[in-house]
């Protein structure tokens, strides 16, 4: 009786996909050199991710296998490897733009989709050797066009740097392209500086329009005459004319999509970020984008908004803003902003955040949230989003009230609560304000900040009168209130069993040293015992100074899963000290870095 034969790996191609996953480009190199019939299999994934640097100049066999090709990086003035793979392609660009000679010892092909698996396409912006050489520049931003004309299956495209203020032939060519070639871009990056205004939005209206886009990241600003400073700021009369005559294109698009059968419908775009303009956009503009074309819209990036005083300094701008993201955006759920970007940032925001009432906001970003308008914003988060809110990140917001902070925490589904320390002090929340009513959080980064009294003047029984021994015991009591409230606030830390990330601040105060507080005779590390989740530990203003053998044993013991220790200085002269090697000796794969 013959054995019954057992199916090769081979026979399942899709298996060979999966296991090459798992293998570096030497790995697959090393199963070709196997033998013939490893060679036949995994010779096509070698191609399947390519990296080109211009200092290495790739082999000859890259031309003759770039129909393998799946992802793409190369540099943005690399003109040597975009030549070779580029250089046979057809011009078929309207009008003929010039992409770059064609070379005649390649040889010509009229075939298209030369690139019929190629996915995703990133141009490096980083190389800046020659990057004033216009003519290179321009000729690898002509052969990266050819590319992207024989990519029909392309999902993410991060093309070069500049690309919307190039020369107007390859302007033009870049935006028929992408709006006729590539029917399948889910994923859209651009960057760069000084875009025209009639182009950037000529752009926007592209991707407003294109039937698969879900992601557009625009990084780039549009130039244009910025407002006048007087008692207001507005627009001038071709400002707002552009920005008219922008809805009346896309209703004529809309009318000709509809005169050819197809469904009138908005635009896929689920996560979005407005090109910057000088003085902002005007408030009917944002309003009428946000209320028409972007039912889909998950994520946005709050632009800057500015206009004339008709209502920069009337409040009720918020009214037509939130119902405008009620009406147009109802499954928006993730808001990012700037407060620096200036305008009237807080209507802006707050009628944004006002707005998201169907699904509810789930996360919340912003940078440097001031003290008057900031408390108002976090109030609503807190009050109309707190079933669904679970990533706060405060960035570089240290005029926020301590109690503002604090009603953030009581949103029971917090899973991830990031508070930066600010650039003129902290962004934090004061130590008697701790309490968490959210015990779910897997993130913290918390910088707990001294009690807004001062101790010479707080009121434990004081008087006008009182002599020197009375002032001492009325400190002394202070310093006592002080420790019950340090201690009850790391409990509360503590309670947060499924915690994986945690960083720790504290802000210096006079009186009891705060370098104390993660030890175990005079601080409060053990509260911290119920962390057995704690994955990511990192530690800021010195809090690991007064740590010895026996704090590094109670992590050992009560920290089971502890991977990461972070510093936020000294990293390498700490971890030489006996205390940190034997954590280490005990715990091999532990990592120690530093980060500010």
């Amino acid at each position: 009786m013959s054995a019954t034969p057992h199916p090769s790996i081979f026979e399942f191609p899709e298996l060979v996909g999966l296991v090459a996953q798992y293998l570096s480009s030497q790995d697959i190199v090393h199963c070709i050199a196997s033998s013939k019939s490893w060679a036949h299999h995994f010779k096509p994934l070698l191609w399947r991710d390519v990296v080109l640097k211009r200092s290495h100049r790739a082999p000859q066999a890259l031309a003759l296998n770039r129909h393998r090709i799946r992802s793409l990086s190369v540099a943005s003035n690399d003109a040597y490897n975009l030549h070779m793979l580029a250089a046979d392609l057809p011009n078929t660009f309207p009008g003929g733009s010039p992409q770059g000679p064609r070379d005649p010892t390649c040889s010509s092909t009229t075939e298209n989709n030369i690139f019929p698996h190629l996915r995703i396409i990133r141009v490096d912006h980083k190389s800046e050797e020659n990057a004033s050489d216009s003519k290179r520049v321009s000729l690898c931003m002509g052969y990266v066009l050819r590319i992207l004309n024989q990519s029909p299956g392309l999902l993410q495209l991060a093309p070069p740097e500049n690309i919307l203020n190039f020369p107007s032939d390859h302007t033009k060519s870049f935006l028929y392209t992408l709006a006729h070639k590539l029917p399948c871009i889910r994923w859209l990056d651009i960057r760069g500086e000084g875009v025209p205004p009639k182009i950037g939005l000529e752009f926007l209206r592209v991707c407003l329009n294109h039937p698969q886009l879900a992601n557009l990241h625009c990084y780039f600003s549009i130039t244009g005459q910025r407002p006048i400073y007087g008692p207001f700021e507005y627009f001038s009369d071709e400002q707002c004319q552009l920005f008219k005559s922008f809805f009346t294109t896309m209703e004529n698009d809309k009318k000709a999509r509809e005169a050819t059968g197809k469904p009138a419908v908005g635009s896929p775009i689920k996560s979005l970020i407005l090109p910057k303009t000088a003085s902002g956009y005007p408030p009917d503009f944002i309003c009428t984008l946000l209320r028409t074309y972007l039912p889909n819209l998950e994520r946005l990036h709050a632009p800057k908004v500015m206009g004339d005083g008709n209502w920069y300094t009337d409040a009720s701008f918020k009214k037509p803003l939130m119902e405008a993201v009620a009406q147009g955006c109802p499954k928006l759920q993730h808001l990012r902003c700037s407060w620096y970007e200036g305008g009237c940032m807080d209507k802006v925001i707050n009628g944004i955040v006002k707005g998201c009432q169907e699904w509810g906001l789930k996360s919340f970003y912003c940078e440097d949230l001031d003290d008057q308008y900031g408390r108002r914003i976090l109030a609503t988060l807190s009050r109309n989003h707190s079933k669904t809110l679970e990533e706060v990140e405060l960035a570089n917001c240290q005029d926020v009230k301590s109690e503002d902070v604090a009603g953030l925490f009581l949103c029971k589904n917090l899973k991830s609560v990031k508070i930066w320390r600010g650039r003129k002090g902290c962004a934090g929340i004061e130590i008697q304000d701790v309490n968490f009513g959210c015990h779910d959080l897997t993130e913290l980064q918390l910088t707990i900040t001294q009690p807004n009294v001062d101790p010479e003047h707080c009121d434990f029984g004081s008087d006008e009168d009182e002599d020197y021994e009375d002032f001492c015991a009325r400190l002394e009591r202070f310093d006592e209130w002080l420790c019950r409230i340090s201690e009850r606030a790391y409990t509360q830390i503590g309670s947060l069993s499924k915690l994986e990330t945690l960083s720790l601040n504290r802000d210096e105060w006079d009186g009891r040293g705060y370098d104390y507080d993660l030890t175990l005779e005079k601080g409060w590390l053990r509260q911290l015992a119920g962390l057995k989740e704690l994955k990511h530990f990192h530690m800021a203003t010195d809090l690991w100074v007064n740590m010895g053998q026996a704090e590094v044993e109670f992590m050992d013991a009560q920290w089971p899963k502890l991977e990461k220790i972070e510093f936020s200085k000294n990293m390498k002269s700490q971890v030489k000290k006996r205390h940190w090697k034997w954590l280490q000796a005990r715990r091999p794969g532990l990592v120690y870095g530093q980060r500010a």
